[in-house]
């Protein structure tokens, strides 16, 4: 019987004291993290999931902490890309304790994804990022807009641009769902920005001891195609991988596509 959205089960574990919610499907497959975009949350893994599970994975998707249905991390908000990665190490481990897993994420997720390979190797098999990178300065910090008084445009502002950056054949109905996704998020989405814009692990990407697949669309105008040969050339056991047609949310746009992308580099890649 092939697996949908409907199978998926929502969960919460408790990591650090902080009530985390995440989205499981697969149970007894090969495990993989995925980390979902800047103020969205796990439902952004709803059509890959299946797929990943149909593949053999055991396939996890999360929402950060202060974001959707995760409590904030020690009442903070979270404002930089390592903060939210040694959050998903912890979660990582209340899962699947020392045993290593495959990880992968989109957009801060894809910088998670990187800063988890470079700054905890022991802890995962093999990183794909999508539509991330070693340094991502392509967003100006807009810590000042964490008061909704600054900025009372947000809520529109974000819902644009997150549809403005699929792939120009995206259907009307996907671009609404993600505009649906992106909507009340202005402080998590404030945080997580800042920390795409300040994201810089250059002089740790030697640090990673796994393979490491650096994926991006060629429609993502978020991501020029330089800061991915920047980190792929830093990175001791990495593939680069510029997919046509795709715009800032391969995993969303395209899950089938994606999905076979994962499977193959873990099939060569991981024992």
């Amino acid at each position: 019987m092939t697996s949908t959205w409907k199978d998926i089960v929502g969960r919460y574990i408790e990591v650090d004291g902080t009530p985390t919610y995440y989205d499981e499907i697969g149970v007894g497959g090969r495990p993989i993290i995925c980390v979902h975009t800047a103020g969205a949350n796990a439902l952004e893994y709803r059509y890959l999931l299946p797929l990943l599970a149909e593949a053999g994975f055991h396939a996890i998707a999360l929402d950060l902490p202060g974001r959707a249905r995760t409590y904030a991390w020690r009442g903070e908000v979270t404002t930089t890309i390592h903060r939210h990665a040694e959050f998903v190490r912890l979660f990582k481990r209340e899962l699947f304790g020392e045993s290593k897993v495959v990880v992968t994420g989109t957009s801060i997720g894809g910088d998670v994804t990187i800063d988890l390979a470079v700054s905890y190797p022991e802890d995962f098999s093999a990183a794909i990022a999508f539509e991330g990178a070693a340094r991502t300065p392509t967003f100006p910090d807009p810590g000042e807009y964490m008061q909704p008084s600054w900025n009372p445009g947000w809520q529109d502002t974000m819902e644009r641009i997150s549809g403005a950056a699929l792939n120009a054949k995206c259907p009307p109905e996907k671009e609404e769902e993600l505009r649906w996704m992106h909507r009340n998020a202005q402080v998590s989405a404030v945080g997580d920005l800042q920390g795409w814009a300040n994201h810089d692990v250059r002089d740790q990407l030697s640090n990673a001891t796994i393979p490491v697949l650096v994926a991006a669309g060629v429609e993502d105008f978020w991501l020029p195609e330089e800061l991915v040969d920047e980190t792929v050339a830093g990175l001791p056991d990495a593939e680069k991988l510029m997919i046509d047609g795709i715009g800032h949310y391969p995993m969303f746009e395209a899950p089938e596509l994606i999905c076979s992308i994962i499977v193959d580099f873990v099939e060569r890649k991981v024992n």
